[in-house]
């Protein structure tokens, strides 16, 4: 009796970590959704006015330098160091492509076009 019970708790257990093993591969990887912007726009990160922070948009390349240079010039820590930060971004955005691993919820500037994860 002692041994059928060993017997069927060693049996439990193992297909318990089997099943552990098979569900994460079972769900899909989370990828890019990639959209357009329309008309002459681009995918742009774009530095916050008042608080800590960017933001993607499609807007017109003159537009997008134009928020930068003004927040680099405001003489305010926070708007600079949001414009830095979003040129940062931008450029370390032209190293993603379409297949790149991403966390979901994550946006892009991949290339033109506004990008994000899902998963």
């Amino acid at each position: 009796m002692i041994r059928f019970a060993r017997r069927s708790i060693a049996v439990v257990s193992v297909a318990l970590l089997a099943s552990l093993w098979v569900a994460p591969a079972a769900q899909a990887a989370p990828k890019w959704t990639v959209q357009s912007c329309h008309f002459d726009l681009r995918a742009y990160w774009l530095p916050k006015h008042v608080t800590p922070g960017i933001f993607l948009s499609c807007t017109t390349t003159w537009d997008r330098n134009q928020q930068i240079n003004d927040a680099l010039a405001s003489g305010n820590p926070t708007r600079m160091a949001n414009a830095l930060h979003a040129g940062l971004r931008q450029n370390a955005d032209t190293f993603l492509m379409p297949d790149s691993p991403c966390e979901p919820g994550q946006e892009a500037a991949m290339g033109d076009a506004y990008a994000q994860c899902v998963g």
